[in-house]
């Protein structure tokens, strides 16, 4: 106190500014101090808003590209499970799909380029697709749309038209005030689709003024979908600008000029600052809050699809039975030809409950449902077995394996492991040539692991085509009249099922007509059940 006094004395001395010149200061410092906090506030919520935005576009995305592969799947399931599909199976099974897809504009499936099935629009079954559609992109029932391309075998092909607007629906983002534009890389950023929306009011024609362009977010997604007109895969670049991607800076010069005017107006800027930043961190919770729930909704329709797939098991269980009994002949006899065509049933049958166990063993990975048996055991054992039980597959076909297994036992679940052994033997079994194919399986302890190889001298992978290897639905040719199948979800279970039991997996190849080595790695042990 007596120190202050003195200081009040020795001001009053002075000068009569000194004190009015502190306050000043004071006042301009706190002023200063709410000014930059401001900023970095709104620089922050805006940072977060644009992740944010960006990480629901491409969940979005993600979710409604797996939406495409799993109908796809349901179609080519259909064909596969029988010699001829009649119009009026395809328009069933098509109108049970696109029942909860109402937004796909129409199912195509071609006979070279010909339409022989056509669903929901029939008049295009006879014409040929290319010259309906000559341009890119392509106009389907007056929208412009993706054309995704998916094989059925080696002469027909599936084609889902797509709407642009179908993958960043509205209501995906919950803003009053954004403008949205989804642009065409290839096409020298041509408008495949945009949307804006302001004070309730949405519009199909967008135009960018320089400040939203300089504040906007382009989103890069690169697609798992093969284009028909495009023969590639697509790319999506999306251009977003949202009102809160904004710095309210004109709030900023006020706050500024006000505080070295009037002490009494720092306190209610405070208030307002909190106030703006419980706004925009309301809105941010908002957005994560829907992304959730979008989660959630496709959540249950995966469980739902995965339920449809799995139905379509229970016809393949006769199918397959009969067959077997008609080729015992215990039943009759059978000339070669009848012979020839129930094995032809029997074949496709397995291939088919073979696809619809890998879809739902991927929709299980995806769903976190898939449940490991972890016991002690063989793995040494396993692969002999293993080998054992396709031995007659290997002999058909005239290929030699080779064994070097060291005794290593760990902990491990012997059937998916098993299932692991089997579906990279079968793939190799595919790639080698006949009569002169190899494989050789190796086992040994290192490092606390048991370290696998499976190597064959088959086609090999091209190497920029190994790192997709193991992604869902992956294709590694995707030419529609190409000689190996497969649903592409094989290697991605494997991945899935040796990850579970804490291990890795991954592929080598030193190119085409190189050969593939398949390196798996399972700690010794083990991981709990």
């Amino acid at each position: 106190m007596r120190c202050f006094r003195i200081i009040q004395l020795n001001a009053k001395k002075s000068s009569p500014f000194i004190i009015p010149s502190l306050v000043g200061a004071f006042i301009l410092a706190g002023s200063l101090i709410v000014f930059f906090q401001l900023s970095s506030y709104q620089a922050q919520i805006i940072e977060s808003n644009k992740d944010d935005y960006t990480k629901v576009i491409e969940n979005t995305i993600s979710r409604r590209e797996g939406r495409v592969h799993t109908i796809s799947s349901g179609i080519i399931g259909l064909y596969g499970s029988s010699e001829h599909v009649s119009s009026a199976e395809f328009d069933g099974f098509a109108q049970t799909i696109l029942g909860s897809n109402s937004e796909i504009l129409n199912l195509f499936v071609l006979d070279g380029s010909t339409i022989v099935e056509s669903y929901p629009i029939k008049e295009y079954v006879g014409h040929d697709f290319d010259f309906l559609f000559p341009d890119y992109p392509t106009v389907v029932a007056g929208q412009k749309a993706m054309t995704a391309e998916f094989a059925i075998n080696e002469t027909a092909s599936l084609v889902i038209a797509v709407p642009f607007g179908y993958f960043i629906p509205e209501g995906t983002i919950l803003s009053e005030q954004y403008k949205l534009v989804l642009l065409s890389p290839i096409d020298d950023n041509a408008v495949l689709y945009s949307v804006a929306k302001s004070g309730g009011v949405s519009e199909s024609v967008v135009e960018f003024l320089q400040k939203e362009k300089d504040n906007a977010i382009t989103v890069e997604y690169k697609t798992n979908l093969f284009g028909h007109k495009l023969k590639k895969y697509y790319d999506l670049r999306y251009v977003l600008w949202d009102a809160s991607f904004e710095a309210q800076s004109y709030e900023q010069t006020i706050i500024l000029v006000a505080g070295v005017v009037l002490s009494f107006v720092i306190p209610a800027l405070l208030v307002r600052t909190n106030l703006l930043r419980a706004r925009l961190q309301e809105k941010s919770e908002a957005l994560e809050r829907a992304n959730e729930e979008l989660k959630k909704v496709e959540k249950s329709k995966d469980e739902f699809v995965t339920m449809i797939v799995h139905d379509l098991k229970n016809p393949l269980l006769p199918i397959k039975a009969y067959s077997e009994i008609l080729l015992s002949q215990k039943m009759g006899h059978l000339n070669e030809e009848q012979a020839k065509r129930l094995r032809s049933i029997s074949a496709s049958a397995i291939t088919l409950q073979k696809m619809i166990q890998d879809l739902l063993d991927a929709n299980k990975l995806e769903l976190g449902k898939l449940r490991l048996d972890i016991q002690e055991g063989s793995l040494s054992e396993l692969a002999r077995r293993t080998v054992s039980e396709l031995e007659p597959e290997f002999r058909k076909k005239g290929v030699a394996v080779s064994l070097e297994l060291q005794d290593v036992s760990c902990r491990f679940d012997s059937m998916r492991m098993g299932q692991v052994f089997q579906n990279i033997l079968l793939n190799a079994l595919d790639f080698v040539p006949d009569k002169t194919g190899k494989i050789h399986i190796s086992l040994k302890s290192e490092g606390g692991n048991a370290v696998i190889t499976i190597a064959d001298n088959g086609i090999g992978i091209p190497k920029d085509k190994i790192d997709g290897l193991f992604a869902k639905f992956y294709q590694v040719s995707t030419d529609k009249n190409r000689r190996y199948g497969g649903s592409g979800l094989g290697l991605s279970v494997c991945k899935g099922i040796v990850e579970g039991h804490g291990g890795m997996i991954r592929a080598e190849s030193d190119g085409e007509g190189k050969g593939t080595i398949m390196h798996i790695m399972i700690p010794l042990a083990g991981k709990s059940a």
